[in-house]
């Protein structure tokens, strides 16, 4: 068998595998515990500043990880999860707020600022003079 022949079918069982992983990875049930971390990722602890409950130390975020643990158990989704926090301590409760109402201009404002420093770099470019030889 030549080598590059070698290299094709090593190339495609890479690929293979590469795709039933992926595959895996995608349709695979997640457990309840990985579910119980992953929402309380986005959750911050009222305690700790800027820490999730999945990571804060604290008894406040035990408590509502064991409260996101419930809410699992008893078949509630991720969204209404993170709600049922958000109604009890506002959307600031949750580490990437909502794009809609208050937390618009949070996700807004960063591209705004953006578009203006752009503006402002190339109002201050000066227009090329002419030189003395082109008039």
């Amino acid at each position: 068998m030549s080598d590059s022949i070698r290299k094709l079918i090593a190339a495609l069982i890479t690929v293979g595998l590469v795709a039933i992983v992926v595959f895996g990875l995608v349709q695979g049930d997640r457990s309840n515990e990985d579910r119980a971390r992953a929402i309380g990722s986005r959750v911050k602890c009222p305690v700790c500043q800027g820490v999730a409950i999945a990571d804060s130390p604290s008894e406040t975020a035990r408590a509502m990880m064991d409260v996101v643990e419930e809410r699992i158990d008893e078949g509630w989704s991720d969204d209404q999860i993170i709600d049922y926090f958000s109604e009890r301590y506002t959307d600031s409760i949750v580490i990437d707020p909502p794009f809609a109402g208050k937390t618009l201009l949070v996700w807004l404002l960063p591209g705004v600022a953006v578009i203006a420093g752009l503006f402002m770099i190339l109002s201050r470019r000066k227009a090329p003079t002419a030189s003395k030889d082109q008039v």
